[in-house]
Protein backbone atom coordinates (compact mmCIF):
# COMPACT_ATOMS: atom_id res chain seq x y z
CA UNK A 1 0.00 0.00 0.00
CA UNK A 2 1.52 3.31 -0.97
CA UNK A 3 0.11 6.21 1.52
CA UNK A 4 -0.16 9.96 1.43
CA UNK A 5 -0.10 11.85 4.96
CA UNK A 6 -1.62 15.21 5.06
CA UNK A 7 -1.17 17.16 8.83
CA UNK A 8 -2.94 20.51 10.10
CA UNK A 9 -1.30 21.05 13.45
CA UNK A 10 -2.07 23.78 16.30
CA UNK A 11 -1.33 24.74 19.07
CA UNK A 12 -3.76 22.85 21.14
CA UNK A 13 -4.08 19.95 18.74
CA UNK A 14 -2.81 18.25 15.27
CA UNK A 15 -4.99 16.07 12.95
CA UNK A 16 -3.35 13.62 10.59
CA UNK A 17 -4.75 11.75 7.61
CA UNK A 18 -3.78 8.73 5.70
CA UNK A 19 -4.86 8.40 1.85
CA UNK A 20 -3.98 6.16 -0.81
CA UNK A 21 -2.29 7.98 -3.79
CA UNK A 22 -6.16 8.85 -5.33
CA UNK A 23 -6.95 10.52 -1.80
CA UNK A 24 -8.99 8.40 -0.47
CA UNK A 25 -9.00 7.69 3.23
CA UNK A 26 -7.23 5.26 4.86
CA UNK A 27 -7.28 6.69 8.49
CA UNK A 28 -7.60 9.95 10.93
CA UNK A 29 -6.31 10.62 13.72
CA UNK A 30 -5.52 13.29 16.54
CA UNK A 31 -3.03 14.48 18.95
CA UNK A 32 -1.16 16.87 20.82
CA UNK A 33 -0.12 20.55 19.94
CA UNK A 34 2.06 21.18 16.92
CA UNK A 35 2.86 24.89 17.31
CA UNK A 36 6.67 24.75 17.59
CA UNK A 37 6.49 28.68 18.59
CA UNK A 38 4.58 27.93 21.59
CA UNK A 39 5.97 24.48 22.91
CA UNK A 40 9.56 23.84 21.04
CA UNK A 41 10.57 22.28 18.06
CA UNK A 42 11.48 18.93 19.61
CA UNK A 43 8.19 18.59 21.47
CA UNK A 44 6.52 19.77 18.62
CA UNK A 45 7.96 17.10 15.89
CA UNK A 46 7.60 14.23 18.65
CA UNK A 47 4.31 14.87 18.47
CA UNK A 48 4.08 15.06 14.81
CA UNK A 49 6.15 11.50 14.72
CA UNK A 50 4.63 10.30 17.25
CA UNK A 51 1.35 10.36 15.80
CA UNK A 52 2.36 9.31 12.21
CA UNK A 53 3.86 6.26 13.92
CA UNK A 54 0.51 5.54 15.93
CA UNK A 55 -1.06 5.86 12.33
CA UNK A 56 1.07 3.16 11.09
CA UNK A 57 0.36 0.52 13.98
CA UNK A 58 -3.45 1.31 13.09
CA UNK A 59 -2.78 0.28 9.48
CA UNK A 60 0.00 -2.09 9.98
CA UNK A 61 2.00 -0.58 7.97
CA UNK A 62 5.69 1.73 8.11
CA UNK A 63 7.37 4.21 7.00
CA UNK A 64 8.34 1.89 3.63
CA UNK A 65 4.57 2.51 2.78
CA UNK A 66 5.01 6.58 3.09
CA UNK A 67 5.15 8.25 -0.23
CA UNK A 68 5.20 11.62 1.15
CA UNK A 69 3.99 13.61 4.57
CA UNK A 70 3.03 17.33 3.76
CA UNK A 71 2.44 19.01 7.07
CA UNK A 72 0.78 22.45 7.47
CA UNK A 73 1.87 23.99 11.34
CA UNK A 74 0.88 26.78 12.87
CA UNK A 75 3.89 29.10 13.24
CA UNK A 76 5.23 27.61 10.15
CA UNK A 77 4.68 31.18 7.72
CA UNK A 78 8.05 32.03 7.70
CA UNK A 79 10.66 30.18 5.65
CA UNK A 80 13.39 29.63 8.34
CA UNK A 81 10.47 28.58 10.69
CA UNK A 82 9.30 25.68 8.57
CA UNK A 83 13.25 24.57 7.84
CA UNK A 84 14.13 24.40 11.61
CA UNK A 85 10.64 22.31 12.41
CA UNK A 86 11.66 20.33 9.41
CA UNK A 87 15.05 19.62 10.76
CA UNK A 88 13.59 18.49 13.86
CA UNK A 89 11.29 16.24 12.03
CA UNK A 90 13.96 14.78 9.87
CA UNK A 91 16.18 13.64 13.09
CA UNK A 92 12.90 11.30 14.76
CA UNK A 93 12.18 10.08 10.85
CA UNK A 94 13.86 6.68 10.31
CA UNK A 95 17.13 7.16 8.44
CA UNK A 96 16.92 7.41 4.49
CA UNK A 97 13.30 8.96 5.21
CA UNK A 98 13.88 12.76 3.28
CA UNK A 99 10.09 13.05 1.67
CA UNK A 100 8.76 15.48 4.44
CA UNK A 101 7.46 19.19 3.75
CA UNK A 102 6.20 21.75 6.61
CA UNK A 103 4.07 24.53 5.33
CA UNK A 104 1.90 27.04 7.35
CA UNK A 105 -1.46 25.59 8.53
CA UNK A 106 -2.90 28.49 6.50
CA UNK A 107 -1.24 27.30 3.48
CA UNK A 108 -2.79 23.51 3.72
CA UNK A 109 -6.43 25.21 4.86
CA UNK A 110 -6.47 27.60 1.57
CA UNK A 111 -6.11 24.65 -0.33
CA UNK A 112 -8.52 22.35 1.50
CA UNK A 113 -11.22 25.50 1.77
CA UNK A 114 -10.88 25.95 -2.23
CA UNK A 115 -9.98 22.15 -3.35
CA UNK A 116 -6.89 23.60 -4.36
CA UNK A 117 -8.59 26.52 -6.78
CA UNK A 118 -7.88 30.06 -6.70
CA UNK A 119 -9.05 32.01 -4.27
CA UNK A 120 -8.56 32.75 -0.37
CA UNK A 121 -9.24 32.25 3.23
CA UNK A 122 -9.77 34.10 6.16
CA UNK A 123 -9.02 32.60 9.22
CA UNK A 124 -10.25 33.60 12.50
CA UNK A 125 -9.19 32.12 15.66
CA UNK A 126 -7.26 32.55 18.23
CA UNK A 127 -5.37 34.21 15.83
CA UNK A 128 -6.19 35.70 12.34
CA UNK A 129 -4.53 35.82 8.70
CA UNK A 130 -5.98 35.80 5.48
CA UNK A 131 -4.45 33.73 2.51
CA UNK A 132 -4.62 33.82 -0.98
CA UNK A 133 -3.67 31.98 -4.36
CA UNK A 134 -4.66 33.22 -7.41
CA UNK A 135 -4.78 31.97 -10.70
CA UNK A 136 -0.90 31.93 -11.76
CA UNK A 137 -0.71 30.13 -8.33
CA UNK A 138 1.25 32.62 -6.38
CA UNK A 139 0.58 32.66 -2.97
CA UNK A 140 -0.61 36.13 -1.37
CA UNK A 141 -1.40 37.11 2.21
CA UNK A 142 -2.60 40.09 4.31
CA UNK A 143 -2.37 39.84 8.33
CA UNK A 144 -1.01 37.20 10.54
CA UNK A 145 1.30 39.34 12.57
CA UNK A 146 0.47 37.85 15.74
CA UNK A 147 -0.65 39.03 19.08
CA UNK A 148 1.37 41.68 19.74
CA UNK A 149 0.80 43.87 16.33
CA UNK A 150 -1.72 42.29 14.83
CA UNK A 151 -4.11 39.19 14.52
CA UNK A 152 -6.99 41.62 14.45
CA UNK A 153 -10.45 40.40 14.35
CA UNK A 154 -9.40 37.13 16.12
CA UNK A 155 -9.97 35.60 19.09
CA UNK A 156 -7.42 37.03 21.26
CA UNK A 157 -8.17 40.25 19.53
CA UNK A 158 -11.95 40.23 20.71
CA UNK A 159 -10.93 39.40 24.10
CA UNK A 160 -8.07 41.76 24.97
CA UNK A 161 -10.62 44.49 23.89
CA UNK A 162 -13.54 42.98 25.88
CA UNK A 163 -11.06 42.99 29.32
CA UNK A 164 -9.81 46.47 28.53
CA UNK A 165 -13.54 47.21 28.19
CA UNK A 166 -14.38 45.80 31.28
CA UNK A 167 -11.35 47.17 33.59
CA UNK A 168 -12.46 51.18 32.30
CA UNK A 169 -16.17 49.94 33.95
CA UNK A 170 -14.49 48.91 36.73
CA UNK A 171 -12.50 51.90 37.40
CA UNK A 172 -14.84 54.44 36.57
CA UNK A 173 -13.79 55.41 33.20
CA UNK A 174 -16.84 54.03 31.27
CA UNK A 175 -20.13 53.60 31.64
CA UNK A 176 -20.92 49.94 33.18
CA UNK A 177 -23.27 48.10 31.02
CA UNK A 178 -25.38 44.92 30.87
CA UNK A 179 -22.06 43.08 29.85
CA UNK A 180 -20.30 44.43 33.07
CA UNK A 181 -22.69 42.72 35.35
CA UNK A 182 -22.33 39.55 33.15
CA UNK A 183 -18.75 39.08 32.91
CA UNK A 184 -18.53 39.99 36.90
CA UNK A 185 -21.07 37.08 37.89
CA UNK A 186 -19.35 34.47 35.27
CA UNK A 187 -15.85 35.38 36.46
CA UNK A 188 -16.36 36.29 40.18
CA UNK A 189 -14.80 39.64 39.75
CA UNK A 190 -15.32 42.24 42.56
CA UNK A 191 -12.60 44.58 42.73
CA UNK A 192 -9.50 45.68 40.54
CA UNK A 193 -7.45 43.32 42.14
CA UNK A 194 -9.64 40.26 40.90
CA UNK A 195 -9.50 41.17 37.29
CA UNK A 196 -5.60 41.65 37.63
CA UNK A 197 -5.51 38.21 39.27
CA UNK A 198 -7.34 36.82 36.75
CA UNK A 199 -5.68 37.87 33.36
CA UNK A 200 -2.25 36.90 35.10
CA UNK A 201 -3.10 33.42 36.16
CA UNK A 202 -0.72 31.14 34.37
CA UNK A 203 -3.58 29.38 32.31
CA UNK A 204 -5.85 31.98 31.33
CA UNK A 205 -6.33 33.04 27.83
CA UNK A 206 -7.63 35.62 26.86
CA UNK A 207 -9.07 34.15 23.59
CA UNK A 208 -11.58 32.46 25.43
CA UNK A 209 -12.85 35.44 26.29
CA UNK A 210 -14.25 35.76 22.32
CA UNK A 211 -17.23 33.20 23.35
CA UNK A 212 -18.22 35.37 26.18
CA UNK A 213 -18.24 38.64 24.08
CA UNK A 214 -20.39 36.65 21.29
CA UNK A 215 -22.68 35.39 23.39
CA UNK A 216 -23.25 39.24 24.75
CA UNK A 217 -23.41 40.38 21.53
CA UNK A 218 -26.17 37.16 20.91
CA UNK A 219 -28.08 38.97 23.87
CA UNK A 220 -28.02 42.65 22.18
CA UNK A 221 -25.52 43.61 24.71
CA UNK A 222 -24.72 47.25 23.26
CA UNK A 223 -20.51 47.23 24.07
CA UNK A 224 -19.97 43.47 23.09
CA UNK A 225 -21.77 44.31 19.70
CA UNK A 226 -19.64 47.29 18.85
CA UNK A 227 -16.49 45.27 20.29
CA UNK A 228 -17.76 42.86 17.90
CA UNK A 229 -18.35 45.08 14.77
CA UNK A 230 -14.99 46.79 15.47
CA UNK A 231 -12.95 43.75 15.18
CA UNK A 232 -15.43 42.86 11.87
CA UNK A 233 -14.36 45.84 10.65
CA UNK A 234 -10.68 45.40 10.90
CA UNK A 235 -11.13 42.04 9.20
CA UNK A 236 -12.87 43.86 6.52
CA UNK A 237 -9.62 46.05 5.81
CA UNK A 238 -7.59 43.14 5.15
CA UNK A 239 -10.28 41.59 2.68
CA UNK A 240 -9.85 44.55 1.12
CA UNK A 241 -6.01 44.59 0.61
CA UNK A 242 -6.00 40.83 -0.21
CA UNK A 243 -8.07 41.19 -3.33
CA UNK A 244 -6.25 44.58 -3.99
CA UNK A 245 -3.09 42.33 -4.24
CA UNK A 246 -4.80 39.61 -5.83
CA UNK A 247 -5.99 41.49 -8.80
CA UNK A 248 -8.85 39.11 -9.51
CA UNK A 249 -12.36 40.60 -10.76
CA UNK A 250 -14.37 38.17 -8.81
CA UNK A 251 -12.43 36.42 -5.88
CA UNK A 252 -13.59 33.60 -3.98
CA UNK A 253 -13.96 33.99 -0.19
CA UNK A 254 -14.02 30.88 2.80
CA UNK A 255 -14.47 31.28 6.39
CA UNK A 256 -12.25 29.38 8.41
CA UNK A 257 -12.45 29.30 12.31
CA UNK A 258 -15.08 28.65 15.10
CA UNK A 259 -15.95 32.51 15.32
CA UNK A 260 -16.81 32.85 11.67
CA UNK A 261 -17.68 29.58 10.49
CA UNK A 262 -20.91 28.89 13.14
CA UNK A 263 -23.70 30.94 13.37
CA UNK A 264 -23.49 34.23 15.72
CA UNK A 265 -23.68 37.99 15.90
CA UNK A 266 -20.08 38.29 14.66
CA UNK A 267 -20.19 35.74 11.42
CA UNK A 268 -23.71 37.53 10.72
CA UNK A 269 -22.11 41.12 11.02
CA UNK A 270 -18.98 40.24 9.41
CA UNK A 271 -21.15 38.30 6.26
CA UNK A 272 -22.58 41.15 5.95
CA UNK A 273 -20.05 43.54 5.41
CA UNK A 274 -18.29 41.37 3.09
CA UNK A 275 -21.53 41.09 1.13
CA UNK A 276 -21.45 44.90 0.81
CA UNK A 277 -17.88 44.56 -1.13
CA UNK A 278 -17.83 44.25 -5.01
CA UNK A 279 -15.85 41.48 -6.53
CA UNK A 280 -16.35 38.91 -4.25
CA UNK A 281 -18.12 35.24 -3.35
CA UNK A 282 -18.66 34.06 -0.23
CA UNK A 283 -18.45 30.42 -0.21
CA UNK A 284 -18.52 27.57 1.82
CA UNK A 285 -15.10 25.48 2.47
CA UNK A 286 -15.18 22.31 0.99
CA UNK A 287 -12.58 20.36 2.41
CA UNK A 288 -10.49 20.34 5.89
CA UNK A 289 -7.13 21.66 6.20
CA UNK A 290 -5.29 17.89 6.58
CA UNK A 291 -7.54 17.40 3.24
CA UNK A 292 -5.75 20.55 2.05
CA UNK A 293 -2.03 19.34 3.03
CA UNK A 294 -3.12 16.03 0.91
CA UNK A 295 -3.95 17.64 -2.30
CA UNK A 296 -0.57 19.85 -2.08
CA UNK A 297 1.03 16.59 -1.69
CA UNK A 298 -0.80 14.70 -4.44
CA UNK A 299 0.87 18.13 -6.55
CA UNK A 300 4.09 17.51 -5.61
CA UNK A 301 4.17 13.83 -6.57
CA UNK A 302 2.45 15.01 -10.12
CA UNK A 303 5.33 17.44 -10.54
CA UNK A 304 7.96 15.00 -9.39
CA UNK A 305 6.88 12.45 -11.84
CA UNK A 306 6.23 14.84 -14.62
CA UNK A 307 9.88 15.78 -14.40
CA UNK A 308 11.60 12.06 -14.51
Amino acid sequence: MNLIVGIDGGGTKTKCLFTDESGKPELELSGGPANFLSIGNDKAAANIISLVKSGLTKLDASFDHILIIMAGISGAGRKHHADMLKESLLKKLPEGFANIFVESDARVALEGALGGEPGAVLIAGTGSVLFGKDKSGQIHRTGGFGRVIGDEGSGYSIGVKTLRTIAGMLDGRMQREDMFGQFTTIFHINSEDDLISLIHNPGFDAASIALFTIRCADDNMKEAKKILDDEADELIKQVKAIKRKMKEHILKLALIGSLVENDNYYSDILKEKIAALNGLELTARLHSPEVGAVIMAQNLLSLKAKSR
